[in-house]
C-alpha cells in the first residue's frame, strides 16, 4: 500500500540540508530538469556534469506533462559530491527554479520515485510504500508534512 505525504512548508536552511542528506542516503539516483525556453546558471549545470548518468528529452516526468517544448532530464548519481552540490547550490527546496537552478528534483530508489517536486509551483512530497521509509521521512527535523488521503 502506498501513502502520499505532501510538504506543506518550504524546507529551508538546516531542514533543507537534512532533507537532501536523507534523500541522498536512501536513493539510488536523482534527476532534475531544464526547459529550452528558460535560462539556467551554466556553472551549476557544469558542476553536476561529471555525475550525469543519462540525459534525455521528454514531455513527461514525475508530476508533470507538458504540452509545450520538451524538457531535458538530467539523471545524476547519488554520492557525497552530488549531495554536497545539492546542499550548497540552494538554501531551500523551492530555490530549484530558473533562472538560477534546474527544476523539479526527484529522488528514486529501485526505480521508484519516492520523492518528487514541482518546484516552480512549490509542490513536493513523498510516496511511501513501507513503514521503513515513513520512519526515515519522519526523522527530518523541522520538516512540515501532511498525509494526503
Amino acid at each position: 500500500m502506498e501513502e502520499y505525504w505532501e510538504i506543506i512548508e518550504s524546507p529551508q536552511g538546516k531542514t533543507y540540508e537534512q532533507l537532501i542528506k536523507v534523500l541522498c542516503d536512501y536513493s539510488d539516483y536523482f534527476y532534475f530538469i531544464t526547459r529550452k525556453e528558460l535560462t539556467y546558471d551554466v556553472d551549476v549545470l557544469r558542476n553536476f556534469e561529471p555525475y550525469i548518468l543519462e540525459k534525455y528529452k521528454t514531455k513527461q516526468w514525475a508530476n508533470t506533462r507538458t504540452k509545450g517544448p520538451v524538457a531535458t532530464v538530467y539523471v545524476i548519481e547519488v554520492n557525497d559530491n552530488t549531495c554536497k552540490l545539492l546542499q550548497t547550490s540552494a538554501n531551500s527546496l523551492y530555490d530549484w527554479v530558473a533562472p538560477q537552478l534546474p527544476e523539479d528534483l526527484t529522488f528514486l530508489k529501485n526505480d521508484f520515485a519516492w520523492f518528487t517536486s514541482t518546484t516552480h509551483e512549490e509542490f513536493a512530497g513523498f510516496s511511501i510504500r513501507t513503514p521503513y521509509y515513513k520512519k526515515i521521512m519522519e526523522k527530518i527535523e523541522g520538516l512540515k508534512i501532511e498525509f494526503v488521503p
